[in-house]
């Protein structure tokens, strides 16, 4: 199970719709837009960042959280009518995007009241859940039925300390209380570090060796006749795959800590993703990165979304020009229209439930219905694409993405996370996820000082 699936547990063939005529439009309209056009802009980021602040409990819908949750980000704008049991979960890869972007946007306290939050739920090991309710203690040591850990989302917590630790104001000398927070924080990046270290595949004859596994526990959807519903089976062991998306969270976080601290283990452990990543999961042929692997060791060579974008930022990142350039254009694949709303789809030819008595159930015409048949834009990953154009130096191209988005913002509160609900994939509610990532990638159009090195 990838990140899209882990998060709601708890060109033309696609659609039709051509972009490419709009690019050569776009292009000469940006040349000449009005100043204003930036403050518009702005306006719609800062928006979005004052609803991420009002995500953080205690809030109106969860004033006395857990004492062990405060100062979490609830990652979904839900109802506590219809979602009592999920109104209120936090998801901790969103908590580190909402850490990342609080900070990019000045917010720096409160970036910091989410990394103390998430510093205190550190396991033994080093792990941490993949999301927590804030409103009681569920997953805790006692009782974890259901709770996944994954490394990506370890990777993008421990991300999101070494950022902070990097871009954050400097402590004032007589500062004793930013000094010692700035090591605790240090203390919590190194201890995730070594967990997913322990991650690593260290057998020489698995074709995935120097990727890190997936994490612990799974998730898979079956019918129940008995409810006439669908839910969920749990498997409580660990999880063997390798997710190629969760070993570049993980090599950027590695990569980062290394520069942080000089210590050359961290420097190694990335390096060793690095070259993973190259020789087993970079399809030549393709010019994309495969899904992974699965947990047998065959290889997943399924089409997903964060495989082109976030592919190409890393093959950025490492000097890669070609295979970047051919990871970013493969993400056309997945273009998508949704009414007014235009961007990308998360998938291309898995069928969306793969269970033929589930598929039936939300799909009856249409049982086995693929990611490519549904008009579905999921915000996250079309603005992942937008950072990867930006980044490539097409800033026209990123402008006109987060232009096809407008029509998913909902009025006095964030973009939504999806054009769509798919239950147990996406939600149609505003989210942090979507939330956090307008304000970066608008920071990155800016000229940030510090998300000019964001994942870079």
């Amino acid at each position: 199970m990838d990140r899209v699936s882990a998060v709601f547990w708890f060109r033309r063939r696609v659609t039709g719709y051509d972009f490419s005529p709009l690019c050569a439009a776009f292009a000469l309209v940006w040349l000449f837009l009005p100043p204003a056009y930036g403050q518009r802009l702005n306006d719609w980021a800062g928006e979005n960042q004052r609803w991420l602040e009002r995500q953080i409990v205690p809030n109106g819908l969860v004033p006395e959280p857990d004492p062990t949750r405060r100062r979490l980000l609830m990652s979904l704008e839900l109802s506590p009518v219809k979602f009592p049991r999920n109104f209120h979960r936090s998801a901790i890869y969103d908590d580190a995007l909402g850490a990342i972007a609080l900070l990019a946007g000045g917010k720096t306290d409160e970036s910091a009241f989410i990394l103390h939050a998430i510093s205190r739920l550190v396991r033994a090991d080093g792990s941490l859940w993949f999301g927590y309710n804030t409103a009681n203690n569920w997953p805790d040591e006692s009782d974890h039925s259901g709770a996944l850990i994954r490394a990506g989302a370890v990777g993008w917590m421990g991300y999101s300390l070494t950022f902070y630790l990097t871009f954050a104001p400097p402590c004032q000398a007589a500062d004793n209380g930013c000094t010692r927070e700035r090591a605790a924080f240090l203390a919590t990046a190194v201890r995730l570090a070594k967990y997913l270290r322990s991650l690593e595949i260290s057998d020489q004859n698995h074709p995935a060796r120097g990727l890190v596994r997936l994490g612990y526990g799974d998730t898979s959807l079956r019918y129940d006749p008995k409810t006439k519903t669908v839910i969920e089976s749990y498997k409580d062991e660990p999880a063997l795959g390798a997710s190629t998306e969760n070993n570049i969270s993980a090599w950027f976080f590695l990569r980062q800590l290394g520069q942080l601290t000089h210590d050359s283990q961290w420097n190694t452990a990335a390096d060793r993703i690095r070259d993973a990543l190259l020789r087993a999961a970079w399809d030549g042929k393709e010019g994309r990165f495969d899904q992974g692997f699965f947990a047998s060791g065959a290889r997943d060579s399924r089409k997903a979304l964060d495989c082109a974008s976030w592919g190409a930022l890393f093959f950025m990142a490492i000097g890669e020009n070609e295979k970047a350039r051919r990871s970013l254009e493969s993400a056309e694949l997945f273009l998508s229209r949704d009414g007014e709303a235009a961007g990308y789809r998360p998938y291309y030819d898995q069928q969306i439930y793969p269970d033929a008595e589930v598929g039936a159930f939300f799909f009856p015409q249409n049982p086995s219905r693929r990611w490519r048949e549904l008009p579905l834009v999921w915000s996250e990953g079309s603005l992942g694409v937008a950072l990867a154009h930006l980044r490539s130096g097409d800033a026209a191209r990123c402008r006109q993405i987060l232009e096809s988005l407008k029509p998913l913002q909902v009025s006095g509160s964030a973009l939504r996370y999806a054009s769509t609900d798919v239950p147990h994939f996406m939600s149609d509610a505003p989210g942090v996820a979507a939330a956090s990532w307008l304000v970066l990638v608008t920071q990155a159009l800016a000229g940030n000082p510090a998300m000019e090195k964001f994942w870079r």
